[in-house]
């Protein structure tokens, strides 16, 4: 247990929250750590929510599948600490609207929402804290659910590689000639930004042989930002 309270102790909701304070936490909330096994799902699309959930090993996936059952993306989670379906639980009468899949054998720590709910019954010192990391948090998330609308409502292919390879660019600090991680895969990208794999990789092909980027399985290198702000 010691070894996840470190890894908890990673997640922003936890941010200045003492040893003891975190251990009261856990306690008094009745979280619990769940182990999913690679393609085993953690809520199902119109589940009703019921916990705050904590990455403590492994990745999953955030998946919505439409009436045709076409699959779209729309996050990837890999990073320990990281904190998902957090929205949720302030709302009383909210289905889920997404899926979420275990993409490889995957340990999370489920707070209840009742925690949440409740929580009044902790000290003023608790709820301030928890209180105001909730807040970063749920701003975290408006700025990327932002950022995403901005890729798809992009108007041509080319917009939405380019609006999501910048935005990958800056979340990795990195500049020309930097090798950064794509996440995806070429199909789970076509599925990100709501596209074929086979016109995804074309676009990306012809982007290469301009000397815009260059490609390398799942990483590419920004050869030229200018030319790749100008798309957008």
């Amino acid at each position: 247990m010691d070894n996840i309270n470190n890894i908890l102790k990673k997640s922003i909701l936890f941010e200045n929250i003492t040893e003891q304070e975190l251990k009261d936490i856990i306690e008094f909330s009745k979280a619990r750590l769940i182990s999913l096994k690679k393609d085993e799902y953690l809520f199902y699309q119109e589940d009703e929510p019921k916990n705050l959930y904590i990455l403590i090993d492994g990745a999953v996936q955030i998946e919505k599948t439409d009436v045709n059952g076409k699959r779209m993306i729309m996050n990837r989670f890999d990073e320990v600490g990281v904190m998902f379906a957090e929205v949720y639980i302030y709302f009383s009468d909210k289905l889920y609207d997404y899926s979420c899949i275990a993409i490889k054998n995957t340990k999370v720590f489920a707070i209840p929402r009742e925690f949440f709910m409740n929580i009044d019954s902790l000290t003023q010192s608790y709820n301030y804290k928890i209180t105001q990391n909730m807040l970063k948090i749920l701003s975290r998330k408006a700025l990327y659910l932002n950022q995403k609308v901005l890729i798809l409502s992009s108007f041509t292919l080319r917009q939405k590689i380019a609006s999501y390879l910048l935005q990958r660019l800056r979340e990795c600090d990195g500049k020309e000639n930097k090798k950064i991680n794509l996440l995806f895969k070429r199909e789970e990208l076509a599925d990100f930004i709501g596209t074929t794999r086979p016109s995804l990789s074309r676009e990306m092909l012809l982007m290469q042989d301009q000397g815009i980027i260059d490609l390398d399985k799942n990483t590419f290198t920004v050869l030229d930002i200018q030319k790749l702000q100008e798309i957008i």
